[in-house]
């Protein structure tokens, strides 16, 4: 992919990124959440080690970037109109 692309789903996974945090967390604290302070509300562990293996911890925006940029190399053309959903069911 080209860094234009690159800047565009990592901009994309951020805003799914809050979309998803904004279901989780109480009515008050969502009017709260920005870009600018989504680091605030996510854990600062993002690998998990397991069964031998590291992999990256879930609903992480490098998590994000990963599933959205599965669904551009299945096909998806406009990747804006990728939903949460989408993104949470995407399979490997």
């Amino acid at each position: 992919m080209n860094l234009k692309k690159e800047k565009q789903i990592r901009k994309h996974a951020r805003k799914l990124m809050i979309d998803w945090l904004k279901t989780v967390v109480p009515e008050e604290e969502k009017a709260k959440i920005t870009v600018d302070n989504i680091e605030d509300y996510i854990p600062n562990q993002t690998h998990v080690y397991g069964n031998m293996q590291l992999r990256i911890s879930a609903y992480t925006v490098r998590w994000f970037t990963k599933r959205i940029k599965k669904l551009v190399r299945k096909g998806r053309k406009d990747l804006t109109t990728i939903t949460v959903e989408e993104v949470i069911n995407a399979t490997y």
